[in-house]
Parts: structure tokens; C-alpha cells; sequence
């Protein structure tokens, strides 16, 4: 009995010997999403200081009102024969303006408009600055739009588009926002004048008390995936807090049986959007083994999950972003 004791041991040890170390090879790439996302978030965190002290700067502007209306060009905007009121920007340097036509009221949303003229500079500022940015905007409680880098205005836009109506604008009033600190827009979005899907970053700007409106900073999914998955040669992908693939290598989703992500451009309305977010959503996939992944890593909270799809073999790594509520995900065979 006493021998039969040892050679169980020494069973024991030989067979611990002949198995992989799944622990540490699980906490290698736990560690490699950790060091993705640190990049991701040396990138975008210091945005929120920027936009900030872009807000403070805004702040300033209606304040000095009287005085910065004298100093603009009136001349150079236009008013079509719908009342539509314009900048049309001939020379390509300055901010994409419009007032809608469903403003409430129109003379007030001009006279901001004219107010709002400098922001320009500190917009351009931005865009040459950080990268990351696509474009920077303003728009107004009273309904006024401005824009940089230009853009085709009177082939992307419809002139009645309430700029209050969307996210970018009322995650960031009172009552969503009572710190009236920068808030991500963590639900990702078509843009309205044509870069495809869209992130956030919004800001308040009050005068007097009163919101004038909500300053923004985008970034092109496209561009983010570009920056931090495409340099790496896993299969990474970025899932938003609902379950919905907003950025991935093609490998990664291929690898889920979902369709290919591609840059959905937008050149018409917001309203033509055909983009169907439940093709791209962990809880909505035809596989149940998908299902119990978004269930494991966003119900559940866990790291690790393997499974069989298709009759491969996958193990998947997660981890949570912290400035936005966003999972990056490893896949692989």
C-alpha cells in the first residue's frame, strides 16, 4: 500500500508536469489587453482636459457677446430663399455653420453664431493637435450647428435637423449631465455629415447659468481600430456596454460566424441610416455559445471563456476599458 501511495504521487506530479500552464498563459493575455488598453486610454484621456478647457474658453465667448458681433463679416453668410441660414465657406478654412430651420428662434441662434466666430481657431487648434480627432463642433441650444473641418453642407445635411435631438447633445444637458463635467458617448453612432461610425466625446457650455449649448470631439471607429487593433496581431475586438461589435479585426468577427464590420459610409440624411446594430451583438447571435460569451464577460464579469463554434476550438480573453463602459476582447484557436 505504502508503494502504491508514492506511485500515485508521482503520477500526480508527472501528469501536473505535462500540462500546459493555462494560468500563465492566461495571465499573458489578460496583460496584453491590459497594455492595449492603457495605450488606448494614454490617447483619449488627456481629450477630456482639452475639451474642458475648450468649454471654459466658450464660456468666455457669451460673456463678450457685444463686443465680438462688432468684429464679423456679416456679409459672408448667406440666406437662401427657405430662410436657410448659412456659412458657405468659399475659402475652406473655416468652421461648416448652419442655423436650422427648426430653430425656434432664428435672430437669437445668428447673433451666436456670430459670437461663436473664434471658436474656430481653437477648433483647428484641436484637429492639427491630437490626431485622434477627426472634427470638432458646437452645437447650440438654440438650434445653430458649427463644424470643423468643413464639409459639404447643402449635400449632406437636411436644413430642419434638430442638433438637439441627438445624443451627442442631450447626454450632455442638466439632466444627464448635472456635474456639467465631459462625458463619452459610449453608443456609438452614424455621422451625420459622412465619417461613418462615430465616438463621442461632449462637453456643456453654460454662460449665465444657462446651457448655450454642447461642444464635441469625434473620433472614427475606423481610425481608433487603425491605431491600437491593427497593430497588434491578435484577434481584438471592441464591445460596447450592450453587446454590440464596435471595432474589430475582420479575423476576430469572422471567427464569431457575424458579418463583416465595414465603414458604413453616410452621405445623405442622418435618417437613411440601414445599418442593423443587432447583426453585430453578442446576445443577439443565431450561435448560443456566442450568447453565453456576452452573457459570461458583460453579466458576469469573468475574463476567460472558451467554446466550440463551427467546429473549432476558441478561448476568448476580456477585459473591461475604464473611461468608457467598453470590453476588448481576444480570440483565438
Amino acid at each position: 500500500m505504502k508503494y502504491l501511495f508514492f506511485i500515485l504521487i508521482a503520477l500526480l506530479l508527472f501528469s501536473s508536469a505535462c500540462q500546459p500552464d493555462t494560468v500563465g498563459e492566461g495571465a499573458h493575455h489578460l496583460q496584453l489587453l491590459d497594455s492595449v488598453i492603457r495605450k488606448v486610454e494614454a490617447d483619449l484621456l488627456p481629450l477630456e482636459a482639452d475639451i474642458s478647457a475648450l468649454a471654459r474658453y466658450s464660456s468666455t465667448l457669451f460673456q463678450q457677446s457685444d463686443s465680438l458681433i462688432s468684429l464679423v463679416q456679416e456679409n459672408k453668410y448667406f440666406t437662401d430663399e427657405n430662410g436657410f441660414f448659412y456659412n458657405p465657406n468659399e475659402s475652406g478654412e473655416e468652421s461648416t455653420v448652419f442655423v436650422s430651420l427648426s430653430s425656434s428662434n432664428k435672430a437669437l441662434a445668428k447673433r451666436e453664431v456670430f459670437t461663436t466666430e473664434p471658436m474656430d481657431a481653437a477648433f483647428r487648434e484641436i484637429v492639427e493637435q491630437r490626431q485622434m480627432v477627426c472634427q470638432v463642433y458646437f452645437n447650440a441650444a438654440s438650434n445653430f450647428s458649427r463644424l470643423y473641418p468643413p464639409y459639404d453642407l447643402l449635400n449632406s445635411i437636411d436644413p430642419a435637423l434638430d442638433v438637439t435631438a441627438f445624443n451627442f447633445y442631450y447626454l450632455a444637458d442638466p439632466d444627464k449631465n448635472p456635474s456639467k463635467k465631459a462625458v463619452w458617448v459610449e453608443e456609438v453612432y452614424i455621422d451625420p455629415v459622412g465619417r461613418g461610425w462615430i465616438l463621442s466625446l461632449i462637453h456643456p457650455v453654460y454662460s449665465g447659468g444657462a446651457l448655450k449649448g454642447v461642444l464635441g470631439f469625434d473620433i472614427t471607429l475606423s481610425d481608433l481600430m487603425n491605431a491600437f487593433l491593427e497593430s497588434s496581431d491578435k484577434k481584438l475586438m471592441l464591445v460596447d456596454s450592450q453587446g454590440t461589435i464596435v471595432a474589430g479585426k475582420a479575423e476576430a468577427i469572422e471567427a464569431l460566424s457575424m458579418p463583416p464590420l465595414k465603414n458604413h459610409a453616410y452621405l445623405q440624411t442622418i435618417h437613411s441610416d440601414n445599418f442593423r446594430k443587432e447583426d453585430f451583438n453578442l446576445f443577439k447571435s443565431k450561435s448560443k455559445e456566442v450568447r453565453r460569451m456576452g452573457s459570461k464577460f458583460l453579466l458576469e464579469k469573468e475574463n476567460y471563456h472558451s467554446f466550440e463554434l463551427g467546429g473549432r476550438l476558441f478561448e476568448a480573453y476580456c477585459k473591461r476599458m475604464n473611461i468608457m463602459g467598453w470590453y476588448l476582447l481576444d480570440i483565438h484557436d
